[in-house]
């Protein structure tokens, strides 16, 4: 049986099954000879999630599926529950895209991929994400639905994809509500000299995302306020823009001009 069941009067902890008791079960063989414990019981090391609401006892020789054997735990979603709020807080390791990628490296090569807070604070909610590459080695790409505008973006360098996030694909509203947490996208492994290759990070990234929502307020004076001086695109500007306008921002903010994009 797959639990053991601990209940009947002078049981040892460990049910039927661990004691002399075990004849008393009905599966046990009939047979005349006395063991101190069943010979059909068969024990294995399980681990399980203690901040997971429902308990799953994992085979510890299945734990490399788990994501607590690994980097991964750091964007599982009952982690992130009891972890420090995320939200559009910036972790410091990161690198970045010129179209607004993220790219999270660890010491064994375990790659995660979402796009930026930028992405997010212009969207504020998509309404449909989709992906194009779900596994093996390629540039990851998807699609993403922003105010009805159907918006293909794909990350510039290659990896090896394992995993696609689909709940951001049946619940779009991580992506924006908690981009470098449970809005990840993609899980794999890099390819050494490739995945990283040309990608920001530290104090240049900060002086490239500052001057990007400068480039967004000047686009943005410049389409629909020219004669006002001063302010700040609002969060969710996106939907404020018409279709041909918003489609014109992706292409400028999150296409990939001047990238060769190889499947």
């Amino acid at each position: 049986m797959r639990k053991l069941i601990l209940e009947g009067p002078g049981v040892t902890m460990g049910g039927l099954c661990t004691s002399r008791e075990y004849k008393q079960c009905g599966l046990a063989a009939k047979d005349s000879v006395q063991m101190d414990r069943c010979p059909h019981l068969e024990e294995v090391h399980v681990q399980y999630c203690g901040a997971a609401p429902i308990t799953k006892l994992v085979p510890f020789s299945d734990s490399q599926l788990s994501s607590c054997g690994s980097g991964s735990y750091r964007y599982c979603d009952a982690y992130l529950a009891q972890a420090q709020p995320h939200g559009a807080t910036r972790p410091e390791n990161l690198l970045y895209t010129a179209n607004h990628f993220w790219l999270d490296v660890d010491e064994t090569g375990l790659c995660h991929i979402g796009v930026d807070e930028f992405l997010a604070e212009v969207a504020d909610h998509v309404d449909g994400i989709a992906f194009a590459t779900l596994q093996g080695t390629h540039c990851p790409g998807l699609t993403v639905t922003i105010h009805g505008v159907e918006w293909p973006m794909f990350f510039p360098n290659a990896m090896v994809i394992q995993k696609v996030n689909n709940r951001v694909r049946t619940d779009p509203a991580k992506l924006t509500t908690d981009p470098y947490g449970v809005g990840w996208l993609f899980e794999g492994q890099e390819l050494k000299g490739i995945t990283r290759a040309g990608l920001l990070s530290g104090a240049e990234a900060t002086t490239w995302q500052n001057g990007e929502r400068e480039r967004l307020s000047q686009q943005i004076h410049d389409l629909h306020a020219p004669m006002c001086d001063g302010g700040l695109p609002a969060r969710g500007v996106a939907h404020l823009l018409s279709k041909p306008d918003l489609t014109c921002l992706c292409k400028d903010f999150f296409g990939n001009s001047g990238w060769l994009v190889e499947e």
